[in-house]
């Protein structure tokens, strides 16, 4: 009785979840996004990176590595994106590190304030930003 119990759950569950649409999936033609940041002309290699459509707040994200590079590979519609380059996040209290802090003025941290802006085509593209 109690495996019947829950298998039903668990078919009622599943069956929730398959008709439900994840509305963040793209609707239309799609492209990725890899690329470089510079700031004055020096990688930028802490943080990441953020591509937000303006209209859907849908978008991607990809932490910078070592040369100030990054990989989004997830698909994202077509489209114009505001871009932004939040810091890293600071260390957790338990964590002996120090924070590290960004080398880029808080107006370019956060998409919203689209101080950068991107479009995107369909397939791959290449964004390299050299912000000043």
């Amino acid at each position: 009785m109690k495996l019947r119990f829950v298998t039903i759950v668990f078919l009622v569950a599943v069956a929730m979840i398959a008709g439900c649409p994840d509305k963040r999936a793209p609707k239309g033609p799609t492209g990725t996004v890899s690329g470089t940041v510079k700031y004055k002309g020096a990688p930028v290699t802490v943080g990441s990176v953020v591509f937000q459509n303006p209209t859907t707040k849908n978008g991607g994200a990809a932490s910078l590595d070592s040369e100030g590079k990054f990989t989004i590979s997830e698909p994202m519609e077509v489209g114009e994106y505001n871009v932004g380059f939040p810091p890293p996040f600071p260390p957790a209290p338990h964590e002996d590190a120090k924070p590290v802090a960004s080398p880029l003025p808080s107006k370019y941290h956060l998409p919203e304030q689209g101080a950068v802006k991107f479009a995107i085509d369909k397939g791959e593209n290449t964004a390299d930003f050299n912000l000043d």
